[in-house]
């Protein structure tokens, strides 16, 4: 079945949403998450407090909306690619966060650098899909017989992924001066097969 197009005035309301998300990391990059103001929000984006709270509660629900869109590019977009044909389970890990390299690469590093800080606890809130979709593959690994069953599927996923973290914490340090994607890549073709199967 085809994908329903939308309305003029669904695509006005995404819009909207966008012009507060990038006023609001634009005001994130200069002054820090906890010392902006929905007040200034709102003037940078061009809209009414009323407008605002329409979309969020609060400005901690702008910050969520940007998690809420990575889980949504990993639902509908990663997902799919990666179950588009029939490969190893350690081949669909490490193009998972292929594809979790590209991500980042495509918001920009003023962007990720902003999400990369000790005091960001969305980056370990649970029920994330990312974090699902992962664990399903391994999981699949492992009723194949191809990753090992200790550690559990859900410990490997979260050490891959704080393993990736570094990676992209290492990109931000190092103002991107080297490829994401192809670090990524490399590194996680040597470190994954520590956890399959012996």
């Amino acid at each position: 079945m085809a994908e329903k197009r939308k309305t003029k005035r669904a695509l006005q309301a995404e819009e909207t949403k966008n012009r507060i998300v990038q006023a609001t990391m634009h005001l994130m990059e200069k002054k820090g998450f906890n010392n902006i103001t929905i007040g200034e929000i709102n003037e940078l984006s061009g809209i009414s407090v009323g407008t605002f709270y329409h979309y969020f509660t609060n400005k901690e629900d702008v910050f969520f909306e940007l998690y809420r869109k990575a889980d949504e590019f990993f639902e509908q977009i990663v997902e799919k690619h990666l179950y588009s044909e029939i490969i190893p389970a350690q081949e669909m890990v490490v193009r998972f966060f292929s594809w979790y390299a590209r991500f980042n690469n495509q918001n920009g590093l003023d962007y990720v650098r902003q999400l990369y800080n000790p005091n960001n606890k969305f980056f370990i809130s649970k029920g994330r899909y990312m974090v699902k979709l992962l664990t399903r593959i391994i999981e699949e690994g492992v009723q194949a017989g191809e990753f090992a069953d200790d550690p559990s599927p859900f410990e490997i996923s979260r050490h891959l992924i704080i393993l990736a973290r570094g990676i992209v914490f290492d990109w931000c340090l190092h103002e991107g001066e080297f490829d994401l994607e192809e670090f990524m890549t490399s590194y996680l073709r040597k470190v994954v097969p520590i956890f399959l199967a012996k």
